[in-house]
């Protein structure tokens, strides 16, 4: 792991922070970093700058690092980023901040809005914080939201591509994507209500935004439950419709795709699938994908006044 530092003087018992910088984020320049340690020095701040040069080395430096008590750990990245870093920080008093470096940003968006630099740095700066839910499915860890189906074709359609600018666009991407899922039954048990279909789109989100949609507008971040997203199958939804009306932001949920909160949510079977998590696919080797929601673990740097 190569380790850049930066020290600068700071007030006697100051906390340090410690900037967490992924040079492989799609919107990363040395010019934005530049201009966060700036803002840092022309505030007093005492930092540390680490490069992420393999995600699980930073993993592994991270925990050490928090067992110093930063003040904060700041994500310069995109959700990969903030989830990494994230997921060090539970049940800690170190905040983390955002510096949205990402071509998403999800996380950033559904916790402060349009990714802005220097509103991130208000935010960073503030000496404010809140405390958010974090979730484990089947063990991994994440912030945002949680995806099989329909949300990681779209991703990993624009991964290869460019994202979309306009609603028919992203209608055009949907029904893309939606043809190269394979819909299979499945039972899904969220809390006390059970579910058996076959639906193409299967999102579970804490926070509003994947994959720079607001699939979940109604999500709250402290209150132990998430949100639940799934067509009913027989192909009755039109999965380019709802795209285009999300990214709208005039879609209702309706029969056809529904909506549900809980606390607790059991997917099954689902062998070798593929997730979108917070910005990731991984694969899911389990037949089971058991999901669990913990509330306000994570202390985000937040300003009050935006």
């Amino acid at each position: 792991m190569k380790r850049s530092f930066n020290r600068f003087s700071h007030q006697p018992g100051q906390s340090p922070f410690y900037l967490l910088i992924n040079p492989s984020a799609a919107g990363f320049s040395r010019k934005k970093i530049d201009y966060l340690t700036n803002e840092l020095k022309g505030a007093g701040k005492q930092f540390h700058s680490v490069d992420i040069t393999s995600f699980d080395q930073a993993l592994v430096q991270l925990k050490g690092i928090v067992q110093r008590h930063p003040e904060a750990i700041i994500a310069c990245g995109g959700d990969g980023t903030v989830n990494l870093a994230a997921q060090t920080l539970i049940r800690r008093t170190t905040g983390l901040g955002i510096f949205p470096l990402g071509r998403f940003n999800n996380i950033y968006f559904s916790l402060h809005g349009k990714p802005n630099l220097s509103r991130s740095v208000e935010h960073i700066l503030s000496g404010q914080s809140k405390k958010i839910d974090h979730g484990l499915a089947s063990g991994r860890f994440f912030l945002g939201s949680v995806g099989l189906g329909l949300i990681p074709e779209i991703f990993e359609h624009i991964n290869k591509g460019r994202v979309p600018r306009f609603g028919l666009g992203w209608s055009r991407l949907a029904a893309q994507s939606a043809a190269a899922v394979s819909a299979k039954e499945v039972s899904i048990k969220i809390d006390s209500f059970r579910f058996d279909l076959m639906p193409r789109l299967l999102n579970i989100n804490l926070l509003p935004y994947s994959v720079g949609l607001p699939i979940a507008p109604a999500c709250i971040d402290d209150d132990g439950k998430g949100e639940v997203i799934f067509d009913i199958g027989h192909d009755k939804a039109i999965l380019s419709s709802f795209i285009r009306m999300i990214y709208k932001k005039k879609y209702i949920y309706s029969d056809e795709i529904r909506m549900f909160r809980g606390s607790k949510i059991t997917i099954s079977p689902i062998p070798r699938s593929k997730l979108y998590i917070d910005g990731e696919i991984v694969e899911h080797p389990l037949d089971v994908l058991e999901i669990e929601f913990f509330e306000k673990k994570i202390r985000i740097l937040h300003s009050s006044g935006h």
